[in-house]
Formats: C-alpha cells, structure tokens, sequence
C-alpha cells in the first residue's frame, strides 16, 4: 500500500459500518475507497483526506501544520456542501467521520468512466453524445451554483458518466460557497483549478464567482463538441497566456454540424470578461433544445456507455439511493402533525448553535419544517415566526444565501403583521437581509435600493428601533461598497 493510505487496509471497518473493498481513486490531498456498507449491503465510496501527501510533506513543519489545518477545514466544507447539494448529478453524502484520525465522507458510488476517458476512446462524438454529456453536466452545475456554490476545478476529470450514462460531477473539495462570512481556505499565492481549464480570473488569482465555473465548462464543451481544447500548446503563446489574452476560435472550424447557437454559446462561455460569459440557466436554455428526447434513435456508432441513454428513455433512469439511517431529528418531519414542543426544542437549540456561531444540521432541519409549520399553524402563531427567523439566520450564516433570502423574503412579506413602529422596523431589517443575501447573485443595484428604502424607514422610527435599523443597514452598505470595489466579485 502506498505511503498516502496512512496504514489503511483493505478488510477494515470505518466507523464500524463500511467495510474497505479497493482503493479507486487518488488525487494529491485525497484517497477514494471502494466500501461496503454493513448496514444496508451497498457498495459506497469512503473519501480520505490524505495528510502524509508529498506536497505536504516538502513543507517545513510549521507550513505542513497550518497547510493541514486549512485541508481539514476545506474537507469538511466539502462534506457539508456535499450534504446541501440535492441532483442526481451529484453523488450525495452519506456519512462522515474520522479514522485513525484522518477525517473520511462517505458518498454514493458512482461507477463508469470519467470524461476523460470517454473522450479518449471516443473523440469526435456524435453532436447528440456531446449535447447529452453537456446538458446533464449542466445542469447538475446549476444545482450548485442555486446555492450558490463554485465548483472551482471543473474538468473531464471530474465528470464521470455512469453505466447507466447518467453524468455526475465529482470532486467538491475545492468548491466555494458564495455569501457572507464564507471563510477562506486558500492560501495566498496559491491558485486553485487545473491547468488548462482555469478561468483568467482564476490565474490572476481574483475572487471566483459561478462564472469562473462557466469559463471552465466552456472548455470542457469545446472539448465534447471538437475532440480538442480550446487552447493548446502548440500556439506560439504559452498556456496560461492564450487563457488570459487569446480568443478562441470557432468550435465549427474543427468540427462540421455545429449549429451556430453552439457555436455563440461555447465562445460567450469562453469570454475573458466574467460579466459576458452566459449564466448557467442561459446555457441550458441553449443545449436542451438540442438534446435527445425521448423517442429518438441510439447514436451510431453504438457507446457504452451511452449518455443519450437518459434522455432518450427517462423512464429507464434507475431510482437514487438514499441514505437507510434517518437523522435523529426526522421523527418531527415524519409525524402526521407537528409536535410544538418538539418543534420548541429545535428551536431552543438551533439558538445555541447561533449563538456559538456554529449552526448546523439543526437550523436545516427548521428550514425544511418552515413552510409546514405555516401550513399547520397560521402566519400569526409566534412559534411559526421563530422557526423562520432562525433558519433564516442559521442559513445565511452557514452561506445558504439562497434558502436564508427565500425565507427573509417570507417574514417580510407574510409574518410581520401591522404598520407600527415596531413593524415596519421588523420589516426594513428583513429586508435588508434578503437584500445583503442576493448581493451573493450580484444583485447590487437591488441592494442598494434597499439600503435607501430602510434609510427613509428609519428616519420615521422611534430613536431605538432605528437604531436597530441603522446597524444591519450600515453592514449591508459596507458590504456593498467592498464588492463595487472589487468589479471581480460584483457579477455572478
């Protein structure tokens, strides 16, 4: 066994449930296992951080200990965004924990081929393959970018076409949600993504938004559609200098049927500007009209496996595995009407969490209770209030920005009843959150109306309630004014 499995070995049991198989995988900070499950009799993949890699090891001992301590830290984000994120497109968490101290994820297991490797056996694909692989890919990136979250290393590596030929995206390890308080766990002078497929912004090292996401599936289309990369080294200017400075031709040169919206669609991904690359929604508004449907004829040559294969027989598309084990927490959610003392108590201790600044599976949990709790009890019952105001807090805290501005958005709207003093201030302040949240889609100008809506609110409030104002007021401000000050983490 190689000097990255740490003493791991095949036969044994993590956590007691997952019995190791094979090792499947490895990249530079990370080793993938295949397991057995000994609860359920499926096979999973067990994700190990690898601490002894040999990058690690050519630091000095106080750079390898802090160098360590940000790759833990960038595992179990991986862990939690894996929990968050909900696609058949995108393996699911099962599990996690530590093992011989080495922190572990235990994922769905996807087996196939990696886009690489299909493109490899494969290359030039028929228009419909390539269309297929994109549009799933696509739209398992939009999942992510919903939150929003970057996937920051997206490449045929990380794309794996299953038996089946359902696409999933793998490797969140270096992904990054997008909202307020996100902790970096990037070193400066260290530039994430791989080589060939990093945006310009990546390479400059500015601030990612899901556009950098966009440059980067816009090589790996060019790559599906042409059989090639965009940029190459046989060009008299280097790699990195093409990826910041050279427009890349049109896919059509290379290869013949590529309908022009293809054509627009990829160079617009590939624009050096973030703000002129498309969003997700717009590229899949591009390539599912150009995708198989049900009914249309297999590809020829024959593939295995087949991408079409989804698309054109939907009903085939095997059921998504689900983990056996329910939270401790389901039984709220499962019962036929919501227990309010039982609701109270997560409450009371998704409090806490917020308090130590930690919130965690509990504040989820409340948001998935939210609409049902207004559903069963009215919008008038203090109860329902507090649920919603804490998993609203809980959410944009741990950079949910999307699912806190919904539930922000609900308060305002629906919640806070009256035209006092107390709510209209009840009301600004929400939403100034919703607006601060939305700042994490780029959406400045509606933020800054909203900054000048709860300015006017607050000079008609009593000197306390508008000081309440003013506070939350002058932090979405500030946060504002630093991303005008950044055009690179304006747009997303």
């Amino acid at each position: 066994m190689d000097a990255g499995s740490q003493g791991i070995r095949k036969g044994e049991a993590v956590g007691g449930r997952y019995r190791l198989a094979e090792p499947i995988g490895k990249g530079g900070m990370a080793q993938v296992w295949r397991a057995v499950d000994l609860a359920t009799g499926r096979d999973v993949a067990v994700k190990f951080l690898r601490p002894d890699s040999e990058d690690l090891q050519q630091l000095d001992t106080h750079e390898r200990l802090a160098e360590l301590d940000m790759l833990r830290a960038r595992f179990r984000r991986e862990g939690i965004l894996l929990g968050r994120l909900d696609h058949p497109g995108i393996p699911e968490l099962y599990d996690q924990g530590s093992h011989q101290s080495m922190p572990y994820l235990v994922m769905r297991l996807v087996t196939g081929v990696t886009l690489h490797k299909f493109l490899g056996r494969h290359a030039p694909l028929p228009l419909s393959v390539a269309v297929a692989v994109a549009v799933q890919t696509a739209d398992a990136l939009a999942c992510a970018h919903r939150l929003p979250v970057v996937h920051r290393d997206l490449k045929p590596q990380n794309v794996m076409i299953s038996e089946q030929g359902i696409v999933a995206l793998l490797d969140f390890g270096i992904a990054k949600p997008l909202g307020i308080g996100v902790t970096q766990y990037t070193r400066h002078g260290s530039t994430l993504g791989s080589r060939g497929y990093q945006a310009p912004e990546q390479i400059l090292e500015k601030e990612p938004t899901t556009r950098t996401d966009i440059y980067a599936f816009g090589c790996v289309c060019y790559e599906l559609f042409t059989g090639r990369p965009p940029f190459t080294m046989e060009g008299t200017k280097g790699l990195i200098e093409q990826h910041l400075h050279q427009d890349a031709l049109a896919p059509s040169l290379y290869s013949a049927g590529i309908p022009e919206a293809l054509d627009r669609l990829v160079l617009d991904m590939l624009a050096k500007d973030p703000e002129e690359r498309p969003t997700i929604a717009e590229v899949l508004d591009v390539l599912r009209p150009l995708a198989p449907r049900p009914g249309d004829p297999e590809p020829r040559p024959r593939l295995h496996p087949d991408p079409t294969s989804p698309l054109r027989h939907p009903q085939d598309r095997p059921p998504e595995q689900r983990p056996q084990t329910p939270p401790a927490s389901a039984s709220c959610a499962d019962a036929e009407w919501l227990d309010a003392r039982a609701v109270e108590r997560l409450c009371d201790q998704a409090e806490r969490e917020i308090q130590e600044g930690d919130p965690d599976e509990t504040v989820r949990h409340l948001a998935e209770l939210a609409d049902r709790a207004r559903t069963e009890w009215g919008s008038r019952r203090p109860l329902v209030r507090r649920i919603w105001e804490l998993a609203a807090e809980g959410l944009r805290l741990t950079g949910d920005c999307g699912g806190a501005a919904r539930l922000y958005q609900g308060i305002a709207e629906e919640l806070v009843h009256g035209e006092g003093p107390q709510e209209r201030a009840d009301r600004a302040v929400f939403r100034l959150r919703v607006s601060e949240c939305r700042l994490a889609f780029g959406e400045i100008e509606a933020a800054i109306q909203a900054i000048e809506e709860a300015g006017r609110t607050a000079a008609g409030l009593p000197a306390l309630l508008a000081a309440r104002v003013e506070e939350v007021r002058r932090e979405v401000d500030l946060d504002v004014t630093e991303r005008l000050a950044d055009p690179g983490a304006a747009q997303v």
